[in-house]
């Protein structure tokens, strides 16, 4: 591809060659024929021209061939990208469904939380009722014992 830098010369080349020939047509012919200083001026002018369309045509060739390259490689980009932002997606619902789930563990763990803390008071009261009833049948069994004793065995 030609560079800025090479275009930029193939340009001053080509205006020089055009005011060569701007000077050469001013001057009145000192002869019939053609000029030969004219004449070589045209041919290299009439070469720079076709050796700068020539560049301009690669140039633009290749301009286009990149144009191609980089509409593909962008649609591989886009693609890429459309794909990441479903799986971007997809894993926002999948967070935000575990979210869910462990918000309802949390609620189930608080409940059965509560849960245990109702039956270990419940067990408490009915260890300290059943302490009671101990006490009362070891009166009640302390009351009857000498009544027991004398009582003969029949």
């Amino acid at each position: 591809m030609a560079s800025t830098t090479d275009m930029a010369e193939i340009e001053r080349r080509l205006a020089a060659a055009m005011d060569r020939l701007g000077a050469a047509l001013a001057r009145p012919p000192a002869q019939p024929g053609p000029d030969p200083a004219l004449a070589e001026a045209l041919a290299a002018a009439e070469a720079e021209r076709d050796r700068a369309l020539s560049r301009a045509e690669e140039a633009e060739t290749e301009l286009a061939e990149a144009k191609g390259s980089g509409e593909a490689g962008e649609a591989a980009l886009r693609a890429e990208l459309d794909g990441l932002r479903e799986a971007l997606e997809a894993e926002t619902t999948a967070n935000s469904q575990l979210r869910e789930r462990v918000a309802a563990l949390k609620e189930k763990k608080d409940a059965l939380a509560t849960r245990v803390a109702e039956l270990e008071a419940e067990a408490e009261r009915l260890q300290s009722a059943r302490d009671a009833d101990r006490a009362e049948l070891d009166e009640i069994i302390a009351a009857l014992e000498p009544l027991v004793r004398e009582q003969p065995h029949a």
